[in-house]
């Protein structure tokens, strides 16, 4: 007898011949078994639980991907071109607004980064898989379980704490060029339009940075390192991204916890939701100072 299937949203048994989960109602297509998973799907063997290349486990939320390590190397060197392309015509365009200059950079370069974001991680890794939602854990926002909302405000908060201790230490060592950078309030639009600015860095920002950092690059290292090697790799890859030593520390830890909180929960929408209240608590400090 094979292994029995449940629903990859609540866990819950699922009878494959079933359209619908009887517990959460969640639909999949009769003949797609991405919706589904098996308990603990040993990948190589079996193991310490870690799914690296000598015997782990791949977590029974996750399960495979059509997307591979070649495959994320070649999206960071896209998205990593993409980011100086877009920067370069964010300059561009802002020298059109010189009274907002910076707020109108700021807010066309992560639209353009977010596009290429997504073209990327389509073409690179989801073109070849019927359900892309299911595969990333992306599917239609539903009323989150208690336990993924506290893990959610956990991992946010773990993340503020990090990030204040390590300034704490920086500041005290006086080791000026590992300061993090404060946030400029040049890249703030003027009155109303202020929303335009919380609208791209707290909420355009959390969902393609995690799509890409934690969605494509955590995922598709899982099968080959394990999720404690895929939560190193993919934080350090995130860290460098930031480009600036003052947050390296910092970005590596939050990168490390987001990764965590995605692989704990089994959904993207946990890392996006803390992803999005660091940079919205980030925004609401600069504005208020």
């Amino acid at each position: 007898m094979g292994s029995p299937s449940y629903c990859s949203r609540c866990g819950t048994p699922w009878n494959t011949d079933l359209a619908r989960c009887g517990s959460c109602g969640y639909e999949r297509a009769i003949s797609s078994t991405e919706d589904l998973w098996a308990p603990e799907t040993p990948v190589n063997g079996s193991g310490n639980g870690f799914g690296n290349g000598s015997g782990g486990r791949v977590n029974h939320r996750m399960g495979g991907v059509t997307w591979g390590v070649k495959h994320i190397i070649a999206g960071i060197i896209l998205v990593m071109l993409s980011l100086f392309t877009a920067a370069a015509v964010a300059l561009v365009a802002g020298d059109l607004y010189p009274e907002q200059e910076d707020a109108v950079a700021t807010w066309i370069s992560v639209h353009l980064m977010a596009l290429a974001i997504a073209g990327t991680v389509w073409y690179l890794g989801l073109r070849h898989t019927r359900f892309p939602l299911a595969v990333l854990r992306l599917s239609r926002v539903q009323r989150p379980r208690i336990r993924t909302v506290l893990l959610m405000f956990g991992v946010l908060a773990a993340s503020l704490i990090a990030t204040a201790i390590y300034s704490g230490i920086v500041e005290w060592l006086g080791a000026d060029k590992l300061t993090a950078p404060v946030v400029e309030s040049d890249i703030f639009f003027d009155g109303v339009a202020v929303i335009l600015t919380f609208q791209a860095l707290a909420l355009i920002t959390p969902i393609s940075e995690e799509l890409f950092f934690r969605g494509f690059i955590f995922r598709g290292l899982i099968p080959k390192v394990g999720p404690f090697g895929a939560m190193l790799i993919s934080a350090a890859v995130f860290s460098g991204f930031h480009l600036s030593l003052g947050v390296l520390i910092p970005i590596f830890i939050t990168g490390f916890l987001l990764a965590w909180l995605y692989w704990k929960t089994g959904s993207l929408w946990a890392s996006i939701g803390a992803h999005a209240g660091q940079n919205a608590l980030a925004l609401i400090a600069t504005a208020l100072t």
